[in-house]
């Protein structure tokens, strides 16, 4: 088994946040001497971590007002992240779907199979899933920081605006990702 860093940062980074929030939440001190345990713990809470993210995906794509595939291939872009393409790219690629009346996720479906493995490509996705996973780990280190500091307004005026930016980070990092498989499947129809 190999891993790349990729995989060891997107899991050891968020657990180790979400084991410091909770040794404060428990009112656990610190101990250096306990690294190495303390590694192995924040990475299998990030691995925790990961799968919850993926769980909530369709509740951030609600709070985003759609999938971010499904709204560039409706011609709706986001702040940062426009796509002028999106009446060509579809057409293309209901051309190339056999179901006569496909939905967006079976038309992005086809985008993905014939883009993914690109560089490029592959690089936004891990990009979209490490910000996506550090969305979920504010979003769980706030409940457990609020439930011990619910009456210090600097525990609000912290969490919250790291939330809504992230938040917003994670949704164009989202956009970026099908941008990116949409305009490699354009490249690659075209040439």
């Amino acid at each position: 088994m190999t891993f790349k860093a990729y995989d060891i940062l997107s899991s050891l980074v968020p657990g180790f946040l979400l084991l410091i929030a909770g040794l404060n939440t428990f009112g656990i001190y610190f101990d250096k001497d306990l690294i190495v345990p303390y590694t192995a713990v924040a990475f299998l809470l990030g691995f925790l971590n990961n799968t919850i993210s993926s769980w909530l995906e369709d509740l951030y794509f609600w709070t985003w007002g759609g999938k971010p595939s499904n709204k560039l291939l409706d011609g709706k872009s986001v702040w940062k992240v426009p796509f002028y393409h999106s009446a060509k790219t579809k057409n293309l690629l209901i051309a190339d779907c056999p179901n006569q009346s496909p939905s967006n996720d079976e038309l992005f479906s086809i985008a993905m199979r014939k883009s993914n493995g690109q560089e490029r490509v592959d690089n936004f996705n891990a990009m979209y899933a490490f910000s996506r996973a550090l969305l979920t780990t504010v979003l769980i280190a706030t409940i457990f920081l609020l439930i011990t500091h619910y009456t210090e307004w600097q525990y609000y005026a912290l969490t919250i605006p790291v939330f809504i930016v992230l938040w917003l980070r994670t949704k164009q990092r989202g956009y970026y990702y099908a941008r990116e498989v949409l305009n490699t499947y354009l490249k690659q129809k075209e040439s």
